[in-house]
């Protein structure tokens, strides 16, 4: 079987080449990536150096690829890869309808938009955490509404974004009056104990420590699988631990509201068009209800440990979208008991590597 993964230097794409690593002599992996110098790369049997999705020439780059190694599964190593592949594949579903495993791509833009996340989710009445769209000076009123109905401290994200970059947790008027000298501000709720927040920001009396992250160690996933009839697959539900971002702790857990609330945001995305990878980051508000923080339409940097506790989120999709190359799914019928924790790992990227994919624009395995 031929898998294409765009963007295969991203955490993504190591979750997902992690998870087949076991099957590679059924799987043969072709790469997609704008940095060179990147030693997952090299982890492919072929890659490629192409444009970045939002150049005018990625598509063309994607297309010549697409049509010299006629892969037979192409998944996405970002958020705007996502939005790409969907929308290639309803232009021109003739090429792309059993290759690419997912719906329209009306939802992977709406996730991608927080605050469309937001007003959808709202208009269709899911669980998501309240937000406040800040776009100019004349919002000040409902601004300063907002702040008063949720109190410090407050969540300020970028509308358009992923890996937490551009985060901040605000804690007072001054630091809200820093955010709004910008037009296009994002006001979330914060989720969860609002004294962590305040413990580490005392923390700093003594200075700026060398090294620092706001603690996350109760950061709650659900992932599923939509398939093309609208039927769900089991829903995997963990605790992480994340450090800058990226998980490095993850644990499963079972709680009956979860499932139930997944399920309930899978039917309502089935509804409109999209099948596929589904991810849900959720915590509880102050009142202890559960809300949604961020939505994704794709794999994720835990792909990898969900795989090792036995969710097998790749398997499933092989086994939905490409069942006649019968790819082991290695979901397991009984829970792993263990825990799964991340660490370093050496890469070593060689000089010779780099030289031929920059000059070939494709680099084969030996």
């Amino acid at each position: 079987m031929k898998l294409l993964i765009t963007s295969v230097g991203s955490l993504i794409g190591q979750n997902i080449l992690d998870s087949i690593e076991s099957r590679r002599n059924l799987i043969s992996v072709i790469g997609m990536n704008t940095d060179i110098e990147n030693p997952r790369n090299f982890r492919c049997d072929t890659v490629y150096h192409v444009n970045k999705t939002t150049n005018q020439n990625f598509k063309k780059d994607f297309i010549t690829i697409v049509e010299k190694e006629n892969p037979d599964l192409i998944l996405p190593g970002r958020d705007l890869d996502s939005i790409f592949l969907a929308d290639i594949k309803n232009k021109s579903p003739e090429i792309f309808e059993n290759k690419i495993p997912f719906g329209s791509s009306f939802i992977p833009r709406i996730m991608f938009d927080k605050q469309k996340s937001f007003q959808f989710c709202k208009k269709n009445q899911l669980p998501f955490a309240d937000t406040f769209l800040y776009k100019n000076k004349n919002n000040l009123e409902g601004l300063y509404s907002f702040v008063e109905k949720h109190d410090y401290p407050l969540v300020v994200k970028p509308r358009e974004g992923f890996g937490s970059q551009g985060v901040y947790f605000v804690l007072n008027e001054g630091q809200v009056k820093e955010h709004i000298k910008n037009d296009d501000v994002l006001f979330q709720e914060f989720l969860g104990d609002p004294n962590e927040v305040f413990k580490f920001k005392n923390s700093f009396k003594k200075g700026i420590p060398l090294f620092f992250q706001m603690p996350e160690e109760k950061h709650y996933a659900a992932q599923t699988v939509i398939r093309p009839d609208g039927s769900i697959s089991e829903v995997f539900f963990t605790i992480n631990t994340m450090v800058y971002g990226r998980n490095e702790y993850i644990e499963q857990r079972f709680i009956k509201n979860i499932e139930q609330m997944t399920r309930q945001f899978a039917k309502v995305f089935y509804k409109n068009s999209w099948y596929g990878p589904l991810n849900i980051q959720m915590k509880q508000d102050k009142k202890g209800n559960w809300k949604v923080i961020e939505l994704s339409s794709r794999h994720t940097g835990s792909t990898s440990a969900r795989a090792l506790l036995g969710y097998d989120e790749i398997g499933i999709l092989m086994d939905i979208f490409v069942p006649e190359f019968k790819i082991p799914n290695l979901t397991r019928a009984k829970i792993v008991k263990g825990q799964v924790f991340k660490y370093l790992q050496d890469n070593l990227l060689l000089d010779n590597d780099k030289e031929i994919l920059k000059t070939n624009k494709v680099w084969k395995k030996d």
